[in-house]
């Protein structure tokens, strides 16, 4: 559905006290400033994962931009305002996203009205599509909703195909910006078939690229000492890292008007990188542990099943997060307390009373009551300690116990975790699979498609 009649192309004239700093001629860059503004005290709170900042960073590598500048505010109408002037005196793009809904909080509209001195106006067109929208769902529109139909005087409507919620673009001065909806879906189709068609346009010829080469098994400190010496040899990259409970991420990126010159270099970089991980690069781009972990699977022409205590079928959960395990995951079994360690997955009762659940025999048992019950190739299985509480000086918490079982034998690893009880559930059952991949020996051949974006 397309929203009627809201394109207007007028421009206001600026504010007075909002007009550009000057910037010394040292400082100009052929790429375009740019910067992003999240707004929500949800997101400035933590109590939600902030994905647009990484939606919106990926999406801009396409137009031959990377953000200058990232904020979180929340939703008072101060700090929105002086983040909104701050951000327009810095940056030639200005990205915001949240604060367009119907409800009391959702004032972002009202702070650009404010700020920027653009009367709102009720769009009737606009007002039918979102009219029309909950007609589709065989609804009334609620009045509330009609705050949605509010533009600030010369803007441009950027049509929204999921919600009711129209996006914002306007120019203040030099500078282009653009308020999008919070939810990372509705933004991502405004992304893609406005704004970054709008930047490409505003800067022809720059290309900008990102790779990425994932890892598991280091920290991010001992990463970096592989690293050393990586951008004296490869001065026109951009190298960083990002650590996460799957492992650590090594991102690498350039920009240069000449594409193919861009993709050498990047080539070039991406197999050194590689080259220094070593076997704890798992995979490249966004692909995951489980990708992976089923590729390799299935190339073998195996099966797997999965048995966990203290990861709650966290394990399992990760191996069909991939599309088509039904080719190759049997099915798993949660086995929590130590009869149903016993009853469902034939451990043994000696061992239980003579090591304990948490410990490297139980692990394997575990794992090899999988395979054989299930009928699988292979299995892995999970045991330890998530805590808080349960911790002893014999089996802290952290402990985990992770086993692995195929026709050619059992075998298990020992790992000690931090962080909270998610932490820990969260890296024993990257872990587990990590041990799946490399009792397969998967990694990342030199054949594997580069990632691009």
């Amino acid at each position: 559905m397309s929203w009627r009649g809201s394109t207007p192309t007028s421009r206001s004239r600026s504010s007075r006290g909002l007009g550009r700093r000057p910037r010394r001629a040292s400082l100009r860059r052929t790429r375009m400033t740019t910067e992003i503004i999240t707004i929500g005290s949800e997101l400035l709170h933590g109590l939600v994962r902030n994905t647009n900042i990484d939606l919106i960073s990926g999406m801009l590598a396409e137009a031959g931009l990377r953000p200058s500048y990232h904020t979180t505010v929340g939703d008072e109408a101060e700090f929105i305002a002086e983040v909104f002037r701050t951000a327009v005196h810095r940056a030639e793009v200005v990205i915001t996203t949240g604060g367009l809904g119907p409800t009391s909080d959702d004032i972002t509209r009202k702070v650009i009205a404010t700020v920027f001195r653009r009367r709102l106006i009720l769009d009737r067109a606009v007002l039918d599509e979102i009219r029309a929208r909950f007609k589709e769902r065989g609804l009334d529109m609620p009045p509330i909703n009609e705050v949605q139909a509010l533009i600030p005087r010369g803007a441009i409507v950027i049509p929204n195909a999921r919600g009711t919620a129209p996006g914002l673009h306007f120019t203040h001065l030099k500078t282009e910006c653009f308020a999008l909806p919070g939810v990372p879906s509705e933004a991502e189709d405004m992304l893609r078939d406005y704004v970054i068609p709008f930047l490409k346009q505003r800067n022809p010829g720059l290309a900008s690229m990102i790779r990425v080469v994932r890892t598991i098994g280091l920290s991010e400190s001992v990463l970096a000492e592989r690293l050393q010496g990586f951008e004296r040899e490869e001065p026109e990259l951009k190298l960083g890292t990002i650590a996460r409970a799957s492992g650590v991420d090594i991102h690498l990126s350039a920009s240069s008007a000449d594409a193919m010159w861009l993709q050498g270099v990047l080539d070039r970089g991406e197999r050194k990188l590689v080259e220094r991980a070593g076997t704890v690069a798992y995979g490249l781009g966004s692909r995951t542990l489980s990708d992976v972990v089923g590729e390799a699977l299935l190339t073998h022409g195996l099966t797997i099943a999965t048995a966990e205590s203290f990861t709650g079928g966290s394990v399992g959960a990760a191996v069909v997060s991939t599309s088509g395990s039904s080719r190759y995951y049997l099915g798993g079994v949660v086995a929590y307390s130590n009869e149903s360690k016993e009853t469902l997955l034939g451990v043994s009762s000696e061992t239980l009373r003579r090591v304990g659940s948490v410990s490297a025999e139980v692990a394997k048992e575990m794992a090899r009551g999988a395979r054989e019950r299930l009928g699988a190739s292979c299995a892995v299985s999970t045991t330890g300690v998530a805590g808080p509480e349960g911790g002893t000086a014999e089996k802290p918490v952290g402990l985990a116990h992770i086993g692995y079982s195929a026709q050619d034998g059992d075998v298990s690893e020992r790992y000690l975790f931090g962080g909270s009880r998610a932490d820990i559930i969260a890296r024993a059952s990257f872990y587990a699979l990590d041990l799946v991949r490399r009792s397969l020996k998967a990694g990342v051949p030199w054949s594997e498609p580069s990632s691009r974006s």
